[in-house]
């Protein structure tokens, strides 16, 4: 069989049989296959190889191509700035938690005979037995019962009941805040002034909070 115009016509009108189907779209496919000139027009065979090309484009299957994605990279110079300002967040917080702690605090050593030892931010203290003391260092309030040590880790200015004036105690100097006399005038005196004290008392602060 023969490709001529009239096959490629009836081809294109749908009236092939299924031989002569397979053999217009093998003659399409592949130029070698003998086939006598047709006799039509350049312009008209133009058009009609283009149609059946696109009557047979529908019928193959176009399969998608892909698409890949390129595995995301992480630039650890940035990872490692992030990690940091995370750390100096984290920090600052602490810090800021840490300093805004116990400006009001109580502390109570009535129901033991023993010392007990307290470590603040801003200064550390050690209560003598039966002592209980309240200190405010926003107001600078100092309220005291009992014998107790007082070591400020920057000055302070508080005031103390029996008097109106506020009494400064600096950094660096350790404390004794006794507790009130009859009077409810509070004593407190530094350890370089313990020797003014009287010796039985002295004596008493020394046994009590271990000092040789």
């Amino acid at each position: 069989m023969k490709i001529d115009h009239k096959l490629i016509e009836k081809y294109h009108l749908g009236q092939c049989s299924p031989a002569e189907q397979l053999l217009v779209e093998e003659w399409l496919l592949d130029d070698t296959l003998e086939s006598e000139p047709l006799s039509i027009s350049i312009t008209k065979k133009t058009k009609l190889e283009t149609d059946i090309w696109a009557e047979l484009s529908s019928h193959i299957d176009q399969s998608e191509v892909p698409t890949i994605v390129p595995p995301q990279k992480y630039n650890f110079k940035y990872i490692g700035i992030a990690a940091s300002i995370i750390f100096l967040l984290c920090f600052g917080f602490y810090q800021f938690s840490k300093d805004a702690e116990n400006t009001a605090a109580i502390f109570d050593n009535r129901t033991s005979a023993g010392l007990k030892y307290i470590n603040q931010n801003s200064y550390n203290i050690i209560l003598g037995k039966n002592a209980r003391a309240e200190i405010n260092t926003d107001t600078g309030e100092f309220k005291t019962s009992g014998n107790m040590m007082f070591i400020p880790k920057k000055n302070f200015a508080f005031s103390f009941s029996g008097t109106d004036k506020k009494k400064e105690l600096k950094h660096g100097e350790t404390y004794f805040v006794l507790k009130p006399q009859k009077n409810g005038k509070q004593v407190i005196i530094s350890k370089s002034e313990l020797t003014f004290l009287a010796p039985t008392i002295q004596h008493e602060l020394k046994i009590q909070f271990n000092i040789i």
